[in-house]
């Protein structure tokens, strides 16, 4: 008989917690308005469709050139940020902000307005996160490389580069941080260093490798879009051969599964609770 236990540690970071409650008391006191949010206010797609049908509308940055006037329209600003030409460009359109930047995020935003040197950030190039930190300074400052292989790239095109502060989006692999600011300790002539990868992420990676470990066959569910959700699905399957990576129920394939399986289901910060159990419980009455 097939067992499933789900990840107690996996679920929500607290930032999309802030971010989908302060939706969620929105729409449930204006049962007759829609609340804007700039950008997915969650990479999961399935959470997404449960908020567009409470009454939550995602817009594209795009989209605000399209809009006039936004009198007495609220939007949600996401726990990803954004930079400060944004929400002058709301505050112009007329939008009442409801400001829900992770206090994290903010934190770093804060520290590289008051950097004085040149700025590395260790993230994915176009994420919306990434994104909000470039635009809190003049952009010809910062450089963004992704791994290991882009530190090195960047030290050769930029052979004169003496001095930066080194910051990290928050959910990128911590191992690699440290891999990257090694390298880069031993090239420039002065660095400074900033842990910004989030607490609750940075633990993730080990608490998850050991959960991958403790089960037979392991059912990661995150949103294709998740940036958190790669980099712990990587994880997952690194400990475990026997990992897969599902958005929901209708991406299981029951021939992944052998009768006595110990199975674990676990999931991206980005990833519900609600999906984690349904998944569980798709799985459990599989025969």
């Amino acid at each position: 008989m097939i067992k499933v236990e789900i990840d107690p540690k996996a679920g929500f970071c607290g930032g999309v917690i802030r971010a989908i409650g302060q939706a969620e008391k929105f729409l449930s006191s204006h049962k007759d308005a829609h609340l804007y949010s700039l950008g997915e206010i969650v990479h999961n797609e399935s959470e997404i469709e449960r908020l567009s049908k409470m009454g939550l509308v995602a817009l594209d940055a795009e989209d605000l050139n399209d809009i006039e006037d936004a009198a007495g329209e609220c939007i949600l600003i996401r726990a990803h940020g954004q930079p400060p030409k944004t929400y002058d460009t709301l505050r112009y359109l007329g939008f009442q902000i409801i400001d829900c930047t992770c206090p994290v995020v903010l934190g770093i935003q804060r520290k590289i307005k008051e950097a004085r040197s040149n700025i590395i950030i260790f993230g994915k190039k176009g994420h919306p996160e990434v994104m909000g930190l470039v635009g809190q300074v003049n952009e010809d400052r910062v450089r963004v490389i992704e791994n290991y292989d882009d530190a090195v790239e960047l030290l050769e095109k930029e052979p004169d580069l003496r001095e930066a502060e080194v910051f990290s989006q928050t959910t990128m692999s911590p191992v690699e941080y440290d891999k990257v600011c090694e390298l880069l300790k031993e090239k420039l002539h002065k660095i400074k260093v900033h842990k910004t990868i989030c607490k609750q992420v940075a633990s993730r990676h080990k608490e998850l490798e050991e959960f991958a470990r403790e089960h037979d066959i392991n059912i990661f569910v995150s949103g294709k879009s998740s940036s958190n959700g790669k980099v712990l699905s990587a994880v997952c399957k690194k400990a475990n051969i026997r990992s897969y990576q599902v958005g929901g129920i209708n991406e299981i394939q029951p021939v992944w599964f052998r009768p006595e399986d110990r199975v674990g289901v676990s999931g991206a910060t980005s990833t519900p609770r609600w999906l984690l159990e349904e998944v569980a419980d798709y799985i459990s009455k599989l025969q």
